[in-house]
């Protein structure tokens, strides 16, 4: 491979590297992923995770659920959820000229339904239990293999490091009394932990309760310089912005 191309290798799966940030502010979840780019939640009844996910999240500890009456326990179901990253990029004459690649702006999505996750609540409170978010990395996907495999074994370096866990602590923004059937938002603010480093996050989210089921979306902004990466700008070829999204799209079902 000449040296050019293992550059601009390098260089977009830079631009696509899931990092960590601190605490700041995202934007309303549902308004980053266009449908016709990526994969809707629960477009893919049939779907389950792969057996290495699996695996790994065995190897997760357990997580202890709080005690007393009116909490409800929800499971992540995957068949009916994803978790994605998206990221802005603008590609210019020289990405077509080298590469075949279209010219203009557009949001690069990678994503997967390799996740798990569980979910305590009281909803008349409301109050938060026990919760945990987790995302096998390896599989995440983008269109373009190369990419996919330059983040997987030097960005993220999920060989090594292959899940991705949040855990909440807190909630804020639930008003009292809410009525099951209506879209509740608020903030969850928590811990990320990724490539084994652990760091605050803040994720908006939209989420409705319906009979035993919640589907709902959150997430959160992140920044490549958060990770001491400058964000790419190959002369003639290609730019991205610093900021980029992680956002899970999510059914939960309540346990028996």
């Amino acid at each position: 491979m000449r040296a050019i191309d293992r550059v601009f290798i390098l260089i977009l799966a830079l631009a696509l590297s899931v990092g960590c940030s601190d605490r700041g502010t995202a934007q309303a979840p549902n308004e980053v992923l266009p449908t016709e780019s990526s994969q809707e939640a629960g477009g893919n009844s049939s779907s389950s995770i792969s057996q290495e996910a699996a695996s790994a999240f065995e190897g997760l500890d357990s997580v202890a659920l709080k005690q007393g009456d009116g909490w409800r326990v929800f499971r992540i179901d995957p068949a009916a959820s994803r978790a994605a990253y998206v990221v802005d990029e603008e590609l210019f004459s020289g990405a077509t000229r080298k590469y075949g690649l279209e010219v203009g702006k557009t949001k690069v999505i990678g994503e997967t339904q390799d996740l798990e996750g569980l979910l305590q609540i009281e909803p008349s409170q409301p109050a938060l239990g026990a919760n945990r978010f987790a995302v096998y990395l390896p599989t995440l996907r983008t269109d373009q293999q190369l990419r996919d495999g330059w983040i997987r074994e030097n960005a993220l370096e999920s060989d090594r490091y292959p899940l991705a866990v949040f855990v909440a602590d807190q909630f804020s923004g639930v008003t009292a009394g809410y009525e099951e059937g209506e879209e509740a938002r608020f903030e969850l603010e928590g811990n990320l932990n990724i490539r084994g480093t652990t760091v605050p996050t803040v994720w908006l989210v939209a989420a409705t309760l319906s009979g035993d089921t919640i589907r709902g979306s959150m997430q959160t902004i992140l920044r490549m310089t958060s990770l001491g990466i400058d964000p790419p700008d190959f002369a003639g070829t290609l730019t991205v912005r610093d900021e980029f999204v992680i956002q899970i799209d999510f059914a939960a079902v309540e346990e028996e």
